[in-house]
Formats: structure tokens, sequence, C-alpha cells
């Protein structure tokens, strides 16, 4: 498991580097051994290393160039075949063999990855869901302990959002999540972090983001929102709750619930509003 993550985490060069590599080391062998005993199989190897690690293309360019040095070290004077196109009949069957394993295994790694994606996505509006946010969220808390930098959290959720299922039906206020999500999306920073809770609810970490910050980049965000609302002229607005921590606790649920109780909170002084407070409790233990 140790040497797959270091495999994941080498560039693409580094990778090919290492495919080309194994592919003159299994040349070598192949050489060394009667051209009776076939090894090609062993060019399996840099074949998956290059499909799996680095993509599709480098596991078709590995394929050729093992299919080629298979032919070419199998070239011994000594040793005649039946007929001159047999080595080149032999090449062109291993070749074949090997694009098609360069094939299983690019449609293997594409269906995990979709299914990797779907177990973090939300199906319906195509944010994170809960489950991959409280996972980001605790390695962001970490860093933030690590590299001693602020960490803000955000909880908001829909006002009046029942009234809209109410009056227009649950397809339109599908229609209102999925915008609400496109426009939040828009309007947070790459290092952002945004995933629907649940029903209405939706969570924001701003990573690395202080008080001010984070309270003009929540202003904004209120704004855009309930510009957008207006626009399909939907009766919403949005309460948020925030908070922004000096030294966050180690407690992922600890940072949720205060956020939550904000959110509640601003909504209980009568909705639309944007509860924000700064903690600088420093007496938490990493």
């Amino acid at each position: 498991m140790n040497l797959i993550k270091i495999l994941e985490n080498q560039p693409k060069s580094c990778i090919n580097c290492l495919s080309l590599f194994l592919i003159g080391l299994v040349g070598w062998l192949d050489y060394q051994i009667p051209p009776e005993i076939l090894i090609a199989i062993f060019y399996l190897i840099p074949i998956g290393i290059a499909t799996w690690f680095s993509d599709k293309y480098s596991g078709i360019l590995i394929s050729l160039i093992s299919a080629i040095t298979n032919l070419l070290v199998n070239q011994r004077p000594n040793f005649h075949y039946l007929h001159p196109l047999v080595p080149y009949w032999n090449t062109v069957v291993v070749l074949v063999f090997f694009l098609f394993t360069n094939y299983l295994l690019s449609a293997q790694k594409l269906t995990l990855k979709n299914l990797e994606n779907l177990a973090r996505t939300d199906a319906l509006t195509g944010l994170n869901n809960r489950a991959f946010f409280l996972e980001i969220l605790n390695i962001e808390i970490h860093k933030s302990l690590r590299h001693k930098e602020p960490l803000t959290i955000a909880y908001f959720d829909v006002d009046n959002f029942k009234l809209v299922n109410d009056q227009f039906g649950h397809t339109v206020g599908d229609r209102l999540l999925c915008l609400v999500a496109e426009n939040a999306k828009n309007n947070l920073r790459k290092i952002d972090v945004i995933a629907r809770i649940g029903g209405d609810e939706f969570a924001i970490l701003l990573p690395r983001t202080g008080y001010n910050a984070s309270e003009v980049v929540l202003q904004r965000l209120q704004k855009t929102l309930s510009s957008a609302m207006q626009e399909q002229n939907w009766p919403v607005t949005f309460s948020i709750g925030a908070i922004t921590f000096i030294k966050p606790p180690a407690s992922v649920t600890e940072m949720i619930e205060r956020a939550d109780n904000l959110m509640y909170s601003a909504k209980k002084k009568g909705k639309n509003l944007l509860h924000h407070e700064l903690s600088t409790d420093l007496t938490n233990e990493t």
C-alpha cells in the first residue's frame, strides 16, 4: 500500500521513466533466456504502471514500446522460425494483448473514479456531500493547528424553503437548490469548500481566512444569493451562521455544532441575517 501511495504522488514523467526502465529490464531478461521461453507477460508490469498511475495514452505508448522491444530481443541469429513473418505475427498478437490490457485497466480506473465521485458528491446539486465535507474539515483543522492559521466555517440555509415547495412544487424546489449551489460555488475561491449538508442546508469552509476577510466573503455571498432568488421571484432569503477560529478545536463535531447554532440563532432573530463570531479561545489542545 505504501508503494501505491508513493506512485500516486509521482508526476507522470517519473511514472513514464519508471515504465521505460522496467521495459529495459524485462527486455534484458528476455534476451538472456532462450527464445522458446516466452516472458512477454512481464511487460504487463510497466504497462500496468503507466496506465494506472499516468494515463491511458501513456499506457498505449508503453504497450507499443514493449511490443517492439519484445520483437527486437527475439531476433536471434541462431534461431530460425518456420516462416520469416512469424516473429512479426507474434508481435501483433502480443501488442493486441497489451492494448486490451491497457483498455481494461483504463476502464476499471474510470469506474473507480466515478464511484469515488458518487460517494463524495451530492446527487442533486453536484456539491460535496456531508461525509466528504467532514473529511476535508478534519484535514483542514490539522493544517490550521500545524501552521497556526485561522479557519472559518459557515452554515446557511434557505429561509421559507418549505413555502416554495408548497406553492411551486418540489421540482422548483430542486431548481432553487441547484441555483443556490451554482451561485455559491461561483462566488467562492478555489481553496474554499462548499457542501450540501442535507435538505436546504449548506456548509462552507474557508481555509486560512480570518474574520474580516471571511466577513466580506459571506456578506457578498448572501447578497448574490438573494439577488438570484429575486430574479426568479422566489420568496426566500438566507440565514448564515459563521465562526472564525484563531485556533480551531481538534473536534470536528464541536466546530459544526457552533456554526449550526449560530445559523439557528440568525433564524430566530428574524432570518435573512449573517451571524458571525470570532473565537479567540487558545486553550484547545492539539
